[in-house]
């Protein structure tokens, strides 16, 4: 009896763009995305602590810093198989349609801010992404320990993976980024939004908006504590707020999710390994 070996393989459709983000996300099998610190703020003693961050938002290149993020989350991805731009602009068209020129010009802010390098071979698109700080300098995976300073918080693949990149606007991607930053060796942040443009080169503005969007993402969670001050009338007290981020991005989520995939990667270690 003759059988037909193909039975039952047939032509699936055509991914949608949040499938075929989720596939490559699932590839890069660690759940989350290092950056360095220096992406948000400069380290203490610089005399400007603003850092690309600020000049993504406020040139308003909330694509440009789309781009930016996927590419840090596709790395082990890419370096296996780069992406066509035809691909680039298929992920990136979660919320909205994006073209191939689009992502080529936004690819273009992230070149002239030292972000990253892009060339062609043949039809694929090989982006390289240079050092968080800026400086053109050769990019490394971040990395605890004594020769990578200046730390790194990490960034879970729920941002993607839960619409949280299509909801959030600008000041929202980066309240968040700024408070990963501030949070990932503990839950609470204090900032006065009057500090924004200090501390982070934003407008106090743009914080409080990305405090509102986070805040209806329920994202964080906020306890005002009131405080006695030398420079205020007897019986006036002064507010401090105090921020947390919830969910995924909590700061125990964030360890527990960091945790698992380090006990996973040694479990996959060949015996006798380093």
């Amino acid at each position: 009896m003759n059988t037909d070996p193909f039975a039952g393989l047939e032509d699936r459709p055509e991914l949608t763009s949040q499938e075929a983000l989720g596939e490559l996300l699932d590839s890069a099998k660690r759940g989350f995305v290092p950056i360095r610190n220096i992406f948000v703020q400069q380290p203490p003693a610089s005399p400007d602590r603003s850092a690309a961050l600020a000049k993504l938002v406020t040139g308003r290149h909330e694509r440009s810093l789309d781009e930016f993020l996927l590419v840090h989350a596709l790395q082990p991805v890419l370096n296996e198989e780069p992406l066509p731009l035809p691909a680039w602009a298929h992920l990136l068209s979660t919320r909205k349609k994006c073209g191939p020129t689009t992502v080529s010009k936004s690819f273009g802010v992230l070149e002239d801010l030292q972000l990253l390098t892009r060339r062609r071979e043949g039809r694929k698109l090989i982006v390289t992404p240079l050092h968080e700080g800026g400086e053109g300098l050769e990019w490394t995976r971040p990395r605890s320990q004594s020769t990578d300073t200046g730390g790194y918080f990490v960034l879970p693949h729920q941002y993607w993976t839960e619409g949280y990149a299509d909801r959030l606007r600008l000041p929202g991607k980066a309240m968040l980024l700024i408070m990963l930053k501030e949070t990932q060796g503990k839950p609470v942040f204090t900032m006065a939004v009057e500090r924004a443009q200090q501390w982070y080169g934003i407008s106090e503005r743009t914080a409080e908006r990305g405090y509102a969007e986070l805040l209806n993402e329920g994202l964080i969670q906020t306890h005002i504590q009131k405080v006695p001050s030398p420079r205020l009338s007897p019986g006036v007290l002064r507010k401090i707020y105090h921020r947390a981020l919830r969910g995924p991005f909590a700061t125990d989520a964030r360890k527990q999710l960091q945790d698992a995939t380090t006990a996973r990667t040694r479990a996959q270690q060949p015996k006798g390994s380093n």
